[in-house]
């Protein structure tokens, strides 16, 4: 499969870097017990750091505030993975999930404020693309893209947007799920050395607790494509 970023989404978004980390043959429900206290931990965190006033001030989240602005009104009142997540913990809504993987990736974004996505891998049908919307790609039989809008999709469908957020239930990953594309999204001031560390913390948690065998790869303005 080839994973590309198409160079107009980085001139739109100054700065910004997608790592990818690919997992597979994981056993994605043996720890699911231990993976839930690991997510309850960092909720807790989060509860004494943030409160719903402030979360778009933070360092990290803002740049993407300011890159949603265009959406106006009519843009959902969370634009990225990672506030929707900090949102439902302030409003003490439990955002366990009852696979290991989804929960070691909603710890990471909470810990390191980072926006994020995962997909089962083997749900995934051809070439991965992350564009700019044209306003004609629908999301459903009655729904469009926003023009503009940040969107990924494969050979089949659009399969989630970033900053309206939004995604798709077709490669949603269960605890069946033996192969997953995770994939983070940054901007300054978050540096390529912290996107290593937040890559490397991942992978070290999927191996600790799911076993398998993990890939790595970085998509900037200077290598917008790679082949997975």
């Amino acid at each position: 499969m080839k994973i590309t970023v198409k160079k107009n989404v980085f001139k739109k978004f100054n700065s910004l870097k997608i790592a990818f980390v690919l997992v597979e043959g994981i056993d994605n429900k043996s720890k699911l017990e231990e993976s839930k206290h690991l997510l309850n931990d960092i909720t807790e965190l989060v509860k004494l750091t943030f409160n719903k006033d402030t979360i778009k001030s933070h360092d990290l989240i803002s740049p993407w505030e300011v890159a949603q602005q265009e959406f106006g009104s009519k843009a959902k009142h969370y634009h990225t993975a990672v506030e929707k997540l900090l949102k439902k913990v302030l409003s003490k809504k439990s955002v366990t999930a009852k696979d290991v993987l989804t929960n070691l990736i909603r710890h990471v974004a909470l810990k390191e404020i980072v926006p994020f996505g995962v997909d089962d891998y083997s749900k995934i049908k051809g070439d991965l693309t992350f564009s700019l919307s044209s306003g004609r790609e629908k999301v459903d039989v009655l729904r469009n893209l926003k023009k503009g809008a940040l969107y990924y999709n494969d050979e089949k469908s659009v399969l989630g947007t970033k900053l309206d957020f939004w995604r798709s239930k077709r490669t949603v990953i269960d605890q069946k799920s033996d192969s997953a594309l995770i994939h983070f999204e940054v901007m300054l001031p978050v540096t390529q050395k912290k996107l290593n560390e937040i890559v490397k913390e991942t992978a070290d948690l999927v191996k600790t607790f799911c076993g398998g065998n993990v890939k790595v790869y970085f998509l900037n303005e200077k290598v917008n494509s790679v082949e997975v």
